[in-house]
């Protein structure tokens, strides 16, 4: 991921109060540890990084089966001869031609294990798809994708937004994460990257309605995976820590982005907001 600048701050409040998301919290960290080769990703095999086309081809399989165990539909999208999406497909609960899109990269640069850029992305993505198959109303059609070859220059994300404009699918909005593993000051913040404008609307009203507090900056970053559906017509933003605003991993890009370096607490606080983002959504 490359980013560049800030051009808003806005401030909400959250409580610090948990949301009962210890389960799912186990569930990212186990998620992570699997990507970054802290643990065995499947017998016998230890990831160093995501970056080789085979490795690259054994986390398809791993998050196909994740999001199979929820998702109406799954399928590994072979795009390329080299690149592969994961693609899931959750229904809404009555008819609509209207979807949303969640997605985030699984590959990493060479010798990186990627745990912040972007297995950390990967865990929020995956939280959410699997919170929003949960819902007993769904008013909108939900795809979850794990774009390949981001770190190749967006080579992924760029295949998926060019599908889904020839299958004519009427997108609503597109939310694509990387990098969420970090907050040394504390303060919980984030940043929207490049927000359409309801997509703004709807995040900082359901801060404004749960009482959340904590900053949001409002970025024009261009350089990760929300840029691909925007250049081609597609609502959409990044959500990122505080990259531009300093509070960001210095293990970017480094053998040193390991498992250990997460700040799972943030992770997991931040999956929880976007949780109620999407259930607004859903409505």
């Amino acid at each position: 991921m490359i980013r560049t600048s800030l051009s808003l701050l806005l401030l909400v409040l959250i409580p610090l109060a948990s949301f009962g998301q210890q389960s799912a919290l186990n569930e990212q960290k186990e998620l992570l540890a699997r990507l970054t080769g802290h643990k065995p990703i499947r017998a016998n095999v230890q990831l160093k990084d995501r970056y080789t086309q085979e490795s690259r081809k054994i986390t398809a399989e791993y998050l196909k089966g994740l999001i199979g165990e929820f998702c109406d539909e799954s399928e590994i999208d072979n795009y390329s001869p080299t690149g592969n999406n994961v693609v899931g497909t959750i229904f809404a609960t009555s008819q609509t031609d209207r979807w949303i899109v969640i997605g985030a990269h699984y590959d990493s640069v060479k010798d990186c294990p990627g745990a912040n850029d972007n297995a950390t992305g990967v865990a929020l993505a995956y939280s959410v798809a699997k919170h929003v198959a949960s819902l007993e109303t769904r008013n909108y059609n939900l795809k979850i994708v794990f774009f390949d070859e981001e770190e190749r220059g967006l080579i992924g994300s760029k295949a998926y937004a060019k599908k889904l404009l020839e299958e004519k699918l009427n997108v609503i909005s597109v939310h694509t994460i990387d990098q969420l593993g970090w907050d040394e000051d504390g303060d919980r913040g984030i940043e929207l990257e490049v927000p359409a404008e309801h997509i703004l609307d709807l995040y900082t009203k359901v801060a404004g309605e749960f009482n959340y507090t904590f900053p949001i900056q409002i970025s024009d970053v261009t350089s990760t995976d929300h840029r691909s559906f925007r250049q081609l017509g597609f609502a959409a933003t990044g959500i990122t820590e505080e990259y531009k605003n300093g509070d960001t991993t210095p293990h970017y890009h480094r053998s040193t982005d390991t498992y250990e370096t997460v700040h799972f607490e943030y992770l997991s606080f931040i999956t929880e907001y976007v949780k109620k983002v999407f259930e607004d959504i859903m409505r």
